[in-house]
C-alpha cells in the first residue's frame, strides 16, 4: 500500500490539528477530523483524502 506523502511544513502550521492531504497537499485542517475530511472531500471528491494528526511541540513521542 502506498503512503501518503506528509508535508514537512504541517509540524509549525497545523499543531495540534487533524489535516487533510490530497496529493501531499493539505487541502483542508481542522481539530476535529471528520470536518477536515469532509471540507476535502467536498473539494476532491474522486481523490484519496489522507487524515494526518499533527503533534503540538509538548506532546511527548514514545519511542520503542
Amino acid at each position: 500500500m502506498k503512503q501518503a506523502k506528509i508535508p514537512t511544513n504541517i509540524f509549525n502550521k497545523y499543531p495540534g490539528k487533524r489535516v487533510a492531504i490530497v496529493e501531499g497537499k493539505v487541502i483542508a485542517a481542522s481539530f476535529d477530523a471528520t470536518v477536515a475530511y469532509e471540507s476535502a472531500k467536498k473539494k476532491y471528491p474522486n481523490k484519496k483524502i489522507s487524515i494526518f494528526a499533527v503533534p503540538r511541540k509538548e506532546d511527548k513521542y514514545l519511542l520503542v
